[in-house]
């Protein structure tokens, strides 16, 4: 029997949820600082709506996990978060508009499996429904800047571009609209490929060598490209949102983390205006993404209503703070472990055991009757910082000893100033 985890999946033991659960914690507390509420949905999806046209797109679902259920429908695991919202805000008409939704669950996605990159993956999106306002680009912009400062990043850049600009850049370099989608696909790898592949790429497509090298002319000017898409009226209107966004991002007080980058497509068929990536280091590839999706819900409701959102990759953040050392791996979370020498005093351990927990203390303590040596080296092993030994001497003197596990060091306090002592040192782990 195999018991690994199927590829591109993962096992989460203890120290590694800690990591996530401080991560997570991190970011909510930054999309709740936001005004984003919590929203939730399930993991299946009907295929209907998983393939709705101008929705994810073929490519996304050559490798989205779907199936015939029992009821003969078809069925599918959500690959991003971003239609799955579409679907509620079209099911929901009554829902108050805007709409400033956050969302943090798993997605599934057949794909390559690499550094940070799994099949199974946690996302967590904000997203702002009802507002056409490049205000509302720039606030989900400004909310995961303040994410990645909450969590520690100093280096990292958003790389700011616009579809519209994009599609000038197709009609520049003499590409038949129907094969735009393509065209956008094969760009959007450029970074994880390199621009020969991408070329490659795009040639294998049928796209002429002398369209595709007009492609990169303009890609690689990256300075004043109005010289060459002078008078086009879908580079003067992307432009004109990309400008817009980056003056409300100034009075944001965050203009300096971003960089308008042409080369910028995101692979996903329902983007239209304004795209934007977070990167933090080359290697890893873009740690969030997202744009505006104006026609998304419309496919669902038959209303338009404008959207727009960004999705932070956990797996890859973390992934990329682990190698920095930006996060303290711990194997507990446990404050204190209550080492009871003898089964005589196993009654009152555990009603100091109880007012340590009501005290809001992360208590543990032994369940196999060990030696205290035993319990000792248990609690060292999981890195417990400090235990508290009860004997028939401590219970009498009403003096109990605290043993930090760090710094090798007893000291004998009463119980009412070790729940003081340790709810002040739990504060600063």
């Amino acid at each position: 029997m195999e018991l690994k985890p199927l590829k591109g999946t993962r096992d989460f033991l203890p120290e590694e949820m800690i990591i996530r659960q401080e991560v997570l914690d991190r970011i909510k507390n930054v999309f709740e600082i936001f005004g984003f509420q919590p929203l939730e949905t399930p993991a299946l999806e009907s295929w209907e709506v998983l393939s709705a046209k101008g929705a994810g797109g073929e490519e996304i679902l050559k490798e989205t996990y779907n199936f015939e259920d029992l009821g003969k429908k078809r069925v599918g695991l959500r690959y991003d978060l971003t239609v799955p919202l579409a679907r509620v805000v079209a099911s929901n008409p009554n829902l108050n508009l805007p709409f400033k939704r956050y969302q943090i669950q798993n997605v599934w996605r057949y794909g390559d499996v690499s550094k940070g990159r799994l099949r199974e993956f946690l996302q967590a999106d904000i997203d702002i429904v009802g507002s056409e306002s490049m205000l509302a680009d720039a606030e989900v912009i400004a909310c995961a800047i303040s994410c990645f400062n909450s969590l520690g990043f100093k280096d990292f850049l958003v790389r700011l571009n616009n579809r519209k600009i994009l599609s000038a850049l197709i009609k520049f370099a003499g590409i038949e609209e129907k094969k735009s989608l393509e065209v956008l696909r094969s760009l959007d790898k450029l970074e994880k490929i390199g621009e020969e592949k991408v070329r490659k790429e795009l040639e294998e497509k049928g796209i002429p060598k002398e369209s595709i090298n007009k492609i990169f002319e303009l890609i690689n000017v990256r300075k004043n490209p109005e010289k060459i898409l002078e008078k086009n009226e879908d580079f003067e209107e992307g432009m004109k949102e990309v400008n817009e966004i980056i003056s409300y991002l100034e009075l944001m007080g965050v203009k300096a983390k971003i960089k308008i980058d042409l080369s910028l497509a995101r692979g996903l068929d329902y983007y239209t205006g304004p795209i934007f990536e977070v990167s933090a280091e080359k290697g890893i590839g873009s740690i969030a993404g997202g744009g505006r999706y104006d026609n998304l819900i419309e496919i669902f409701s038959g209303r338009k209503i404008p959207a727009t959102g960004i999705s932070l990759g956990i797996e890859r953040i973390i992934e990329v703070m682990k190698e920095r050392k930006m996060i303290k791996e711990r194997k507990t979370k446990v404050d204190v472990f209550v080492a009871a020498i003898s089964k005589e005093v196993l009654k009152k351990s555990l009603e100091i055991i109880q007012k340590l927990r009501e005290s809001g203390i992360k208590t543990d303590f032994d369940l196999r009757e060990r030696n205290l040596t035993r319990q000792l080296e248990y609690a060292n092993s999981l890195g417990v910082p400090f235990v508290l030994i009860i004997g028939e001497k401590e219970l009498k003197t009403k003096k109990f000893k605290l043993r930090d596990m760090v710094k090798k060091v007893e000291k004998e306090m009463e119980l009412g100033e070790g729940i003081k002592f340790l709810k002040k040192n739990s504060e600063k782990l």
